[in-house]
């Protein structure tokens, strides 16, 4: 299994996970499947929102309610796509640049009757090689990400430890951590 750490920029709230060059190592990975293991999945999908406004990028989140759902636009969704089966076979089947969000995906497929269809379709999702301007990303993100030991050895990992950053302090004229 590969393994990143991102670091997080101190900021004036919480730290900043999600930074251009957060996006550009998803982006330019060769691996298709990433894992961002954090204890504020909410938080670090709002990031993506404001980044996809910012940046203009094709990023988006699925959700059981509403399905596939633009991050960058907000009310631009894929018609049925709320099944999770449906969403990834949409995903494998697309042409389109994306980077695709889910949240909580683990603890969700953990007891679920799709779960042996799904765990199939990320890994044929994993196995499916960039074409010029068609890179997919599927991008999940938990506080650990853990499906199972075919499908994590595919993935590229990245993880945020907000508690680990500390913040610049002044001391005797010097910034210190």
């Amino acid at each position: 299994m590969e393994t990143a750490n991102a670091h997080a920029i101190a900021g004036e709230g919480s730290p900043v996970f999600v930074t251009p060059q957060l996006f550009d190592r998803i982006v330019g990975s060769d691996r298709t499947l990433i894992a961002i293991d954090t204890p504020r999945a909410e938080e670090v999908l709002s990031q993506f929102q404001q980044f996809a406004r910012r940046s203009g990028n094709s990023i988006y989140s699925w959700t059981e309610n509403e399905g596939i759902t633009s991050l960058r636009e907000g009310t631009v969704s894929v018609s049925g796509s709320t099944r999770l089966p449906d969403a990834l076979r949409y995903i494998n089947a697309s042409m389109q640049f994306g980077v695709y969000l889910f949240p909580g995906l683990s603890g969700m497929l953990r007891f679920s009757p799709l779960r042996a269809q799904c765990m199939a379709l990320l890994r044929q999702i994993s196995r499916a090689r960039d074409g010029g301007a068609n890179v997919r990303r599927v991008v999940l993100i938990d506080e650990r990400v853990d499906l199972s030991d075919s499908v994590d050895a595919m993935m590229l990992r990245f993880s945020d430890a907000p508690t680990a950053v500390r913040p610049l302090r002044l001391r005797d004229g010097r910034w210190i951590t």
